[in-house]
C-alpha cells in the first residue's frame, strides 16, 4: 500500500490544495485501476479519513485507489461567494489524477462517497452526473441541507458565502433526487445512517422521498452515532457494495 500526501494547483480554485491519495500495493497496468473519491465532512480535512479510519486497508483489500481531497467548510459547492470547488471535486481533480496517478477514467471504474458534508457532497455529484460514476455511498450524509439551512444550523456569513442565502435546485438533493427520476439512469446508491445520528429523521424523509420516486439505493443502519466508529464501518461494508457494482458494470459493457 502506498499512501501520498501533497499538494496539486488546481486552476478551478486558482490556488494550490491539498490532497491524500491511497495505492494498493499490488499493480494494475497505467489507465486501470478503479477510484474512489472519498469526501471529509465539515469540521475535517483531506487527512481525517487516514487518520481516523482503515481505509487504507480496505482499499488494499478491494484492490481500489482512494483520493482524497480538501474542500474547506465548502458543501461541494460552486460558492456564490467562494471558489468553484464542485467544479473542483467533480470534474478537475479526476482528470488531474487520471494524469498523475494513472487512475481508470471509466465509468464503471469510478465511485464517489463521503461523510456527512461529504455524503451531501458524493450524492450531489452522482445525481448531477449520473453517467461519470458506477456507484456512490453517502454516510450521515447531511441530505436535508435545505431545511437544515432554513433552521439555521449554520453561521449566517458562512450559508450566505456558500449559497447566497438560499440553496439553488442545483444544490438540493429532493429537487435532484426528482430531476433525476424523470431523466433515469441513476448509479447504486449506498446510504447509512446510525440510529443515534442526530440527522436521523432528515434520513427517513429522505429515503421516503426517493421511493416515491422509485430511485433505487440501498439503505442501511445500526446502532451508532455521527462518529467515526460508525464511519469506518460504513466505508468498510461500502468497498463490499462497490465491488460488486463495478463487477456488474464490467460485465454489462462487455455483454
Amino acid at each position: 500500500m502506498a499512501v501520498f500526501e501533497g499538494t496539486i494547483f488546481s486552476e478551478s480554485l486558482q490556488m494550490m490544495t491539498s490532497l491524500a491519495v491511497v495505492l494498493p500495493a499490488e499493480g494494475r497496468p497505467a489507465g486501470d485501476m478503479p477510484v474512489l473519491y472519498l469526501l471529509h465532512g465539515l469540521s475535517d480535512n483531506y487527512s481525517a479519513w487516514l487518520r481516523r479510519s482503515r481505509v487504507d486497508y480496505y482499499a488494499e483489500q478491494a484492490g481500489f485507489a482512494v483520493v482524497m481531497p480538501e474542500v474547506q467548510r465548502s458543501f461541494y459547492s460552486d460558492m456564490a461567494y467562494g471558489l468553484k470547488y464542485y467544479t473542483y471535486i467533480a470534474q478537475e481533480l479526476p482528470a488531474l489524477c487520471r494524469k498523475m496517478f494513472h487512475l481508470s477514467g471509466k465509468p464503471e471504474d469510478t465511485f464517489i462517497a463521503g461523510l456527512s458534508m461529504g455524503g451531501y457532497g458524493a450524492l450531489k455529484a452522482a445525481f448531477r452526473q449520473p453517467g461519470a460514476y458506477a456507484g456512490a455511498a453517502s454516510f450521515s450524509g447531511v441530505v436535508d441541507a435545505c431545511s437544515r439551512l432554513e433552521a439555521g444550523c449554520w453561521p449566517p456569513n458562512e450559508t450566505v458565502g456558500i449559497s447566497g442565502g438560499q440553496f439553488a435546485p442545483e444544490n438540493d438533493l429532493f429537487f435532484l433526487a426528482e430531476r433525476l427520476a424523470k431523466q433515469g439512469g441513476c448509479p447504486p446508491l449506498y446510504i447509512t445512517c446510525g440510529q443515534s445520528d442526530f440527522m436521523y429523521e432528515d434520513h427517513q424523509r429522505f429515503r421516503r422521498h426517493l421511493e416515491s420516486l422509485g430511485v433505487a439505493h440501498t439503505y442501511e443502519e445500526w446502532p451508532g452515532g455521527h462518529d467515526w466508529d460508525f464511519w469506518d464501518e460504513s466505508i468498510r461494508r461500502a468497498f463490499e457494495f462497490f465491488t460488486v457494482c463495478r463487477s456488474a458494470a464490467v460485465q454489462a459493457r462487455e455483454g
